[in-house]
C-alpha cells in the first residue's frame, strides 16, 4: 500500500478537461465568482494544511468526545447557576448569534465545493462545510439544556428566525455574505478577512476571558470551532493570491468592503461582551488591546503578504476601535427592551478601568454612564420600563446598526438621495459600500422603515411585544434593576 504521502497529492488535484461542454457552463462566472479565468490559471491552487478524509474524521471525533464529557461534567444549569450574571448576558449574545450563521457558513462553502475553480480549493471547501454544520450543532445542544433554567437561552435558536433589529441586521450581513455571494467572494470575505482574523478575537481571545470567568464549558466550546476554523481559514489566502494576480483593484475592494462589515458585527457581538459584561476582576485586557493582539498586526501582515493595501478607511477605523462598541452599548442600554439579553451599568471603578484603557475618548462616554446612574438615583430600583428610551431608534441603511458612528458631539452619519429615496448611513465606509453597489443595497428596509410603511408597529411596546416576539420575561433589562449599591456610595 502506498504510503499517505505518496498518493494525497494525487488525490487532491482531480480536475479534467470537459468534452460535451464548455469549462464555462460548468463554473458560471455567477456561482463561480469574477473575474472569470480558466483552469489554467487556478492550477497553482494551494493549501499549506493538508488531511485526507480518515484523518479528519478520526480528529473531528475525537474532539467531539472532548466536547461531550466536559459537558457531562460541567454542562448542567447549576453550573451557569454559579457564574457572574453579566458573564451569562454575553454568554446569550453569543449563543443567539453564533449556531446558525455558522449553517450559513455550511450552505457557503457547499457552494464552493460545487463551484470553486480547483479541485483542492473544493475538497476544502467540504471539509468547511463539514466543519460549520458541527459548529451549528454544537451551540444548540449545549443551550438546549438551559432553556428551562432561563427562557432567554432560547435565543439561541429562536434569533435568526426573529425580525429582531438585532437579527435583521446580522442577516443582512450574513445572508449577503454566506448564502448569495459568488465562491470568489464567500472565500474572501469568510476565509480571509474573517477567519484569519475577528475569528482569532472571538475563539481565542475571548476563550482566555471565558477561562478566567470560570466559564469552561463556554471555553471547550469556543477552543473546539477554532482548531476548525485555523484549518479551512486557508482557504481564503490562496484564492486571495490569485485574484490578485488577475484583478488587483477587484480583490482589495472586496477586503475592504468585508473588513468593514463583518469589524461593526463583532463590535457588537465581541465588544460588548470584554468591555461590559466580563467582570472586570477578570477583564485581562480591553476590546480595543484584543483587537490590537489579534486583528490589526496579522491583518495588516497578511495583506503585506499578498500586495494589498490596508483599507482606505483604516485611519477611521482605528478611531472607531476606541469609540464604537461604547457607543452602541450605550444606545443599546437605553433601547434594552429590544433585545434578549441583559445589561449592567458600568460601576466608577469599572468606569476608572475604562478610563485608563481608552484615554483618548473615554471622557466622551462617561458623562452618559453619569447621567444614566443619576436616573437610578432619582427613580430608585426596579423601575425598569420607565428609563427605555420612547423615540423609535435610528438604523443605518447599510449596516441596520445604531447610528452610533463618531462621538456624542460629532456623528459621522451621511445622507444621500438615490433614485427619489432618501438613505442614512452610520458612516463613511457604509455610505461608499452602498455606492459602489447601489443595486444590491437599495431595496433593504431598516426597522424604522417598516415602521413608516405601517408594516411594523410605531408603538414601541407593540413592536417590542408583537413584532420582536419579546414578553417581559424575555426582552432585555437592567441585570441588577438599578440596585447598585455603588449608587450610594458615589451620591
Amino acid at each position: 500500500m502506498r504510503k499517505r504521502d505518496e498518493w494525497l497529492d494525487l488525490a487532491r488535484k482531480l480536475d479534467w478537461d470537459f468534452t460535451y461542454v464548455t469549462e464555462k457552463d460548468v463554473y458560471p462566472e455567477a456561482m463561480s465568482g469574477r473575474p472569470w479565468l480558466p483552469h489554467a490559471k487556478w492550477a497553482e491552487w494551494d493549501e499549506p494544511y493538508r488531511t485526507t478524509f480518515t484523518e479528519y474524521v478520526t480528529n473531528q471525533r475525537t474532539k467531539e468526545a472532548s466536547v461531550g464529557a466536559v459537558r457531562e461534567v460541567i454542562g448542567n444549569a447549576e453550573d451557569f447557576e454559579k457564574l457572574d450574571p453579566s458573564w451569562l448576558s454575553g454568554l446569550k449574545l453569543h449563543a443567539a448569534t453564533l449556531p446558525l450563521a455558522e449553517f450559513g457558513a455550511c450552505i457557503g462553502n457547499l457552494r464552493a465545493a460545487r463551484f470553486g475553480r480547483d479541485s483542492a480549493w473544493r475538497i476544502m471547501a467540504t471539509f468547511g462545510a463539514l466543519d460549520e454544520l458541527r459548529h451549528t450543532q454544537i451551540p444548540l445542544l449545549l443551550m438546549h439544556d438551559l432553556v428551562a433554567w432561563n427562557e432567554q437561552f432560547d435565543w439561541t435558536h429562536k434569533f435568526y428566525h426573529t425580525k429582531n433589529w438585532l437579527s435583521v441586521a446580522t442577516r443582512h450581513l450574513l445572508d449577503e455574505l454566506l448564502l448569495t455571494s459568488d465562491a470568489i467572494e464567500f472565500s474572501v470575505a469568510t476565509h480571509f478577512v474573517l477567519e484569519t482574523g475577528f475569528t482569532n478575537l472571538q475563539f481565542v481571545g475571548l476563550s482566555s476571558l471565558a477561562h478566567d470567568v470560570g466559564d469552561r464549558m463556554f471555553e471547550k466550546m469556543v477552543n473546539s470551532i477554532q482548531t476548525d476554523e485555523a484549518r479551512h481559514a486557508q482557504i481564503g489566502p490562496a484564492v486571495l493570491a490569485i485574484l490578485v494576480q488577475h484583478d488587483r483593484p477587484y480583490a482589495q475592494a472586496l477586503v475592504d468592503k468585508w473588513f468593514w462589515r463583518t469589524w461593526h458585527l463583532f463590535a457588537v457581538v465581541t465588544g460588548f461582551t470584554m468591555d461590559y459584561l466580563t467582570p472586570l476582576a477578570h477583564r485581562t485586557a480591553s476590546f480595543k488591546e484584543f483587537m490590537e493582539e489579534w486583528i490589526l498586526d496579522q491583518f495588516e501582515n497578511n495583506l503585506k503578504r499578498l500586495g494589498l493595501e490596508k483599507p482606505w478607511y483604516w485611519n477611521q477605523f482605528l478611531e472607531a476601535i476606541e469609540i464604537y462598541h461604547h457607543m452602541a452599548y450605550a444606545s443599546a442600554y437605553t433601547y434594552r427592551l429590544t433585545t434578549w439579553f441583559d445589561f449592567v451599568v458600568p460601576s466608577p471603578e469599572e468606569r476608572a478601568w475604562l478610563a485608563r484603557k481608552y484615554p483618548k475618548t473615554w471622557h466622551l462616554i462617561d458623562p452618559v454612564w453619569e447621567r444614566i446612574a443619576d436616573r437610578w438615583r432619582s427613580s430608585g430600583p426596579g423601575v425598569e420600563a420607565y428609563s427605555m428610551g420612547t423615540t423609535p431608534f435610528a438604523l443605518c441603511d447599510l449596516c441596520q446598526m445604531t447610528l452610533s458612528g463618531g462621538v456624542p458631539i460629532d456623528n459621522t452619519a451621511q445622507v444621500i438621495e438615490y433614485d427619489k429615496r432618501k438613505y442614512i448611513f452610520c458612516s463613511e465606509p457604509c455610505f461608499r459600500i452602498f455606492s459602489r453597489e447601489p443595486e444590491r443595497y437599495a431595496e433593504h428596509r431598516s426597522i424604522p422603515n417598516r415602521m413608516l410603511a405601517g408594516d411594523a408597529p410605531a408603538n414601541q411596546l407593540a413592536l417590542i411585544r408583537e413584532y420582536f416576539e419579546l414578553g417581559e420575561n424575555v426582552w432585555g433589562k437592567d441585570i441588577f434593576s438599578g440596585a447598585y449599591p455603588w449608587l450610594k456610595e458615589h451620591p
